[in-house]
């Protein structure tokens, strides 16, 4: 006999795989194939063996890693061009015909460049913060900012923006500040001509390219604000006839000297300091003052550095010292005068 009990077959005409489970004659034999026993004949069964080593296998569909099966886009390899970051202005209007009137202003931010930016934006009416925004935008996207009634127009809105490069390039500045102000017969000259050109939006160039990092010397300031620095200190102090005494010691601290200055930049700060500075050493030099001491304080150094290059070159200033003292540590600076 071929087969014994328990051996696998293959049924010829069906393909499919059974086991043998009892010899019925030398012609037939029981077998069971999915759970049901039926008898064959010799000539209708095989081992499986010779079945499966001829049969072709199907290649293995290759290996895909998640998302692949999403179609990519192929590289256009054209770069679009660069136009800048711009505020466009979306009127809505209501009514019809000659009765048409603007109802509300939608604002978006249009990036047209390739670099991404992070953004802050101040609405203000009637000099009153009425909204505030922190925001990213990509490249060439935009985004919506907010909306204004027309009749708010009246309340001299101001758009004050503030950029700052989302990726780090010593090239740029550190950051670039922008204010849009509504100019009314501007705005309503271009919504004229928005309806006769039939276009949807005014657009407003913001910047077309972001600034470059200015050159600045050890104290963070540029060459324009040292130029600036030098208008603010140039207004010369009253002299003889101006009935203010002289001061034995003048402090430069800026909360004693503005109110406001919290609201002021570095370089108002500084203009303030040495237009005081200057005011009392002209004071002391015309009152024939022996000596006096300037606090400046320690901190950077930038206003200690401003003191001593104008006093060296006051011909009526005998020598100056800056050395630790009981009272002001290394924050003053005595002066004698000839």
């Amino acid at each position: 006999m071929k087969y014994t009990v328990g051996d696998r077959i293959l049924l010829l005409h069906s393909k499919e795989e059974g086991t043998v489970v009892d010899i019925i004659n030398d012609k037939m034999v029981l077998v069971e194939v999915g759970g049901t026993n039926f008898p064959v004949y010799l000539d209708q069964i095989d081992f499986p063996y010779f079945h499966r080593f001829t049969q072709k296998k199907a290649p293995l569909p290759p290996k895909r890693t998640p998302g692949e099966e999403i179609r990519k886009e192929k590289p256009s390899g054209v770069q679009k061009p660069e136009k800048g970051v711009f505020l466009t202005m979306l009127p809505v209007f209501t009514g019809h015909g000659d009765e048409e009137m603007v109802q509300t202003l939608k604002f978006h931010l249009l990036n047209e460049t390739n670099r991404p930016y992070n953004f802050h934006l101040g609405i203000w009416l009637n000099n009153t913060l009425f909204l505030e925004l922190r925001q990213d935008i990509h490249p060439f996207q935009h985004t919506y900012l907010a909306d204004l009634e027309f009749d708010q127009l009246n309340d001299n809105p101001r758009l004050e923006f503030t950029f700052i490069p989302k990726e780090a390039d010593l090239k740029l500045a550190a950051s670039y500040q922008k204010t849009w102000k509504v100019k009314a017969r501007q705005l309503f000259l271009q919504l004229g001509e928005l309806q006769q050109q039939q276009k949807a939006t005014i657009d407003y160039l913001l910047f077309d390219k972001y600034p470059l990092r200015a050159e600045t010397d050890a104290y963070g300031f540029s060459p324009h604000e040292k130029k600036k620095l030098s208008t603010l200190t140039s207004i010369q102090s009253i002299k003889d006839t101006t009935p203010i005494t002289a001061k034995h010691e003048v402090d430069l601290h800026i909360e004693k000297l503005a109110d406001n200055w919290k609201s002021l930049t570095n370089l108002e700060i500084l203009g303030i300091q040495l237009n005081e500075f200057q005011h009392y050493l002209d004071l002391a030099i015309s009152q024939h003052q022996h000596s006096m001491i300037v606090i400046h304080g320690v901190g950077s150094g930038k206003l200690r550095d401003e003191v001593h290059e104008i006093l060296k070159t006051v011909p009526e200033v005998k020598f100056f010292v800056n050395q630790y003292h009981p009272l002001y540590g290394y924050g003053a600076t005595e002066i004698f005068f000839k």
